[in-house]
């Protein structure tokens, strides 16, 4: 491994511990699917011990419809496991509830208040 914060200009990558890999989603920032596809290819060739995603994300940051659509899909990686969303406004509350129940993610998605309760769920997917 190279490093362990790796910044993506719309986005940083940053390696937790226990294979969990924390993407946050800079403020005021909308990821396209080309975006998505280099999260994976980065996650993939420079976090090779990563298994499973926290997804945290800035004030107004978001994802196109198109990019919630690639991220959901059972092509974009098999490498990440199990994500989970964390969602301290409001705004990103609905969001995701509304992207885990129309796009209805591949893998195990689950939504959490804080990172440390995301932490503890991700966890459990380390054994695996």
């Amino acid at each position: 491994m190279s490093q362990t914060k790796i910044d993506l200009g719309n986005c940083t990558l940053e390696l937790l511990g226990h294979g969990i890999v924390e993407l946050h989603i800079n403020p005021d920032k909308t990821l396209q699917p080309a975006d998505v596809y280099r999260i994976f290819d980065t996650i993939h060739t420079q976090l090779p011990e990563a298994k499973t995603l926290i997804v945290t994300a800035g004030d107004k940051a978001t994802l196109s419809p198109e990019a919630r659509e690639v991220v959901s899909s059972a092509d974009i990686t098999d490498q990440i496991i199990a994500d989970a969303i964390v969602t301290e406004h409001y705004s990103h509350q609905m969001s995701s509830n509304f992207f885990v129940r129309f796009n209805q993610p591949h893998r195990p998605t689950k939504l959490f208040k804080t990172i440390a309760d995301a932490s503890e769920w991700l966890k459990g997917f380390d054994k695996q």
